[in-house]
């Protein structure tokens, strides 16, 4: 998979950074965490939504990419962040996560 610049951000809010990006599944992105937005954490991999917010960390690159793939006819991933946290269970979706060794964003 080729690399793209894709726009991450810390919260809906937060002033976008640029990172590169592959897209293994349509609206979702895996990349590393950006130098600006690190934290002292080994969980720096990213499942992240076209909006710009994460899904889910991993620690390995494998793992997130493997999350996104598990996760890939779950929902339309290319629909805004709004409409998938309203109609997404996120129990039912950080359970299928856990299969990859992705977690929710917040434990890292």
């Amino acid at each position: 998979m080729n690399a793209i610049t894709h726009e991450v951000r810390a919260s809906q809010t937060a002033t976008p950074v640029l990172v590169q990006a592959i897209e293994p599944v349509p609206g979702l992105f895996v990349y590393e965490q950006p130098e600006e937005l690190k934290k002292p954490t080994e969980i720096n991999w990213r499942i992240g939504h076209h909006s710009g917010l994460a899904i889910a960390v991993a620690i390995f690159e494998e793992d997130a990419i493997r999350g996104a793939q598990k996760i890939a006819d779950f929902a339309d991933w290319t629909q805004p962040a709004e409409a998938l946290k309203r109609d997404v269970d996120a129990t039912q979706l950080y359970d299928l996560l856990s299969w990859a060794n992705c977690e929710h964003p917040t434990y890292a």
